[in-house]
């Protein structure tokens, strides 16, 4: 009851640093510092804006990032990522709601709770979710403002500068360690922590997960400082399993906002790539997935008659003739307005360990066995949606019938990185980012005729344009990344070829 109550009141909440005073000598007073906000409350609202809003994961998440790593198609003009083609508004989608949103809330956090001895769990908690926010937006676009964003009102800084993605990555790991070294369990107990039960070692275990995480983002342009977090990460300890997960059970009152978006937007389906990968192994998340219906709505269970929508179609390409047939999602899990936010799993977690494995670095057991546990952990956590039932005996089995492909390291690699792929669905900002790394699982490009690539798939997404028109350090990032065009191929820094 305590936790809804914070998520209610989270929901009315709307954040302001102003401080006011009848008494306006009292110039004294820190304008910055607000002493009756409740930290806990501001935990619960920057946590759930990360997961409920529709506006940028309709865009972001689902118009761009889905159809890029074909997760999902659509032939309709408006999906611009599965024609490779600019909507400036869709593609700015994530940098919009999150600086004047879950940046500003988690820096204010953070700020405020610094110097307080009590609040040392609710600085670190958000010191660690503020790499989570950022790592998100750096990941899509590129250099950011980070060290002096969310700063306007505390510092006057409205036109924050872009700091490179090398020396934010670099932060992320100080900030990481700084958070774990800080939690006390002698401090005032966390509360309003709606993703981790407001257990300090969840949060620990989480930081640890999330650094292994962004460590492999650097396998390519720094092998070492990879190894480097690699190995810290595990020695300090990361989920151990789906239970210690990052998520967040969503309610009537704040739904999940992918949910909100399948719900508002039936005009895409499954992709081709994705329902044939998991019809070719019978695996039983497909139905839990996606769904396909008769004409008067009724459920057509019938996997083997499925089939996903090729990416690149339109109105005038002939899938679009029988367009009702492809796969939709299904009503009665993943569409449930109350289902989960998977943010960080077990299940990738064990996935990132045998990539560790195979490269020698410290994974505790065999590339092998922690694939199967990865498998494992990615069929029992489609469980976690309303509906969803794939017993134990069907898990079993198809763990048994697909261990790793251990023919060469990069076959071993394709496996992992493409079976990780397919755990993410429902995430694939974070599914577009490691294919950038790995290039798994293989896509066969779009090449449409109002595609902006010539057919190379989007390596990144697009500033937001108001940032050309009132950003004077905009055009320094593009100019210093990507030679001056602002456009979907360019590489951030650690997407090397």
């Amino acid at each position: 009851m305590k936790q809804l109550k914070y998520i209610i009141l989270a929901s009315l909440f709307l954040f302001t640093a102003t401080n006011c005073t009848e008494d306006f000598g009292e110039i004294n007073v820190d304008p910055t510092v607000s002493n009756d906000l409740d930290p806990a409350l501001q935990l619960t609202r920057t946590l759930l804006r990360v997961s409920h809003n529709r506006y940028e994961h309709w865009r972001a998440q689902f118009i761009y990032s889905s159809t890029i790593i074909q997760h999902n198609a659509c032939n309709c003009s408006y999906w611009a990522g599965d024609k490779y083609n600019e909507i400036g508004s869709y593609s700015s989608a994530q940098w919009d709601h999150d600086y004047p949103n879950t940046i500003k809330n988690i820096v204010d956090l953070v700020n405020r709770t610094a110097e307080d001895p009590n609040r040392i769990n609710f600085n670190a908690a958000g010191r660690i979710a503020k790499v989570f926010i950022f790592h998100r937006l750096t990941d899509l676009y590129g250099d950011i403002p980070y060290f002096q964003a969310g700063k306007g009102f505390i510092e006057d800084t409205y036109f924050p500068e872009y700091d490179t993605q090398e020396a934010i990555y670099q932060d992320f790991f100080s900030e990481l360690d700084a958070a774990i070294s800080s939690f006390n369990e002698s401090a005032t107990p966390l509360n309003g922590d709606v993703w981790l039960g407001n257990d300090i070692e969840r949060w620990k275990r989480f930081a640890n997960s999330l650094r292994l995480r962004l460590a492999m983002r650097l396998v390519k342009v720094d092998p070492a400082l990879a190894e480097a977090e690699v190995r810290k990460a595990i020695t300090g300890g990361v989920f151990t399993s789906t239970a210690e997960s990052a998520m967040i059970q969503h309610t009537t009152i704040e739904t999940n906002g992918n949910s909100d978006v399948m719900n508002a937007d039936d005009a895409y389906r499954m992709s081709n790539t994705l329902v044939d990968y998991l019809k070719a192994q019978n695996d039983p998340r497909l139905p839990v997935w996606g769904m396909t219906y008769d004409d008067d709505g009724n459920p057509q269970p019938d996997v083997s008659t499925w089939e996903g929508l090729p990416n690149g179609t339109d109105g005038n390409s002939p899938e679009s003739d029988r367009y009702s047939d492809f796969v939709r999602h299904n009503r009665s899990t993943i569409k449930d307005p109350t289902s989960p936010m998977l943010h960080l799993m077990y299940s990738e977690v064990q996935f990132r360990l045998a990539e560790a494995a195979l490269r020698g670095w410290g994974a505790p057991e065999s590339a092998a066995t922690h694939f199967s546990e990865g498998l494992r952990a990615a069929m029992e956590q489609v469980n976690l949606y309303p509906g969803a039932n794939i017993d134990a005996a069907t898990i079993d089995a198809l763990v048994a019938a697909n261990p790793l492909k251990e023919g060469s390291m990069e076959e071993s690699m394709e496996h992992i990185h493409t079976e990780l792929w397919a755990s993410l669905y429902l995430n694939a900002i974070e599914a577009f980012a490691n294919w950038r790394v790995t290039g798994y699982p293989v896509l066969t490009p779009v090449d449409h005729e109002i595609g902006t690539t010539g057919g190379t798939i989007p390596r990144r997404l697009y500033y937001p344009s108001s940032e050309a028109g009132l950003n004077p350090n905009y055009q320094i990032a593009v100019d210093r990344q990507f030679g001056g065009q602002d456009n979907l191929t360019g590489r951030v820094w650690w997407d090397v070829q």
